[in-house]
């Protein structure tokens, strides 16, 4: 866990790091490691910009025909950050805010958030699963072809 005091220091806050695992529920397993290039940059007292990307891949299951199937991440990071005690007060229309204790600013819990965000709703192993007949579905469609076969 990594925990930032966005309070204190200089900006920009520059980082360059490697997560090994996630505590993300509900997306697959972290095949190689997230990779995250970022800085935090201050704009006022309470108000924080973070700008940055994030990639990496992950094993999941199709969610049509349950064959393990790689996921690629790969997305930009544009996030406004402000302290949690804002979170009712905040009559901002920003679409991109996250919430957090400014002072244990946890790092890790933050890019979790965003890899939760850009993981993709449905899984599947292509694009056309959905649509692509299953070889036991064609045999299903010729009921006498063993009748046939014996006339022939």
């Amino acid at each position: 866990m990594k925990i930032l005091n966005l309070n204190e220091g200089s900006f920009p806050i520059k980082l360059s790091f490697e997560l090994e695992n996630h505590n993300v529920p509900n997306i697959g397993k972290l095949i190689n490691n997230l990779s995250v290039e970022a800085q935090i940059l201050k704009i006022s007292k309470n108000l924080y910009k973070c700008d940055g990307s994030v990639e990496g891949n992950f094993l999941d299951t199709c969610q049509n025909c349950l064959k393990d199937t790689e996921i690629n991440i790969s997305n930009i990071i544009n996030v406004t950050i402000k302290d949690s005690a804002e979170i009712h007060t905040d009559s901002s229309d920003q679409d991109q805010t996250h919430y957090q204790e400014l002072e244990y600013f946890d790092l890790y819990r933050f890019i979790e958030e965003e890899v939760a965000i850009i993981y993709p709703d449905i899984v599947k192993c292509n694009k056309d699963c959905l649509e692509e007949p299953h070889p036991e579905e064609q045999e299903k469609n010729l009921p006498f072809k063993k009748i046939r076969d014996l006339i022939e």
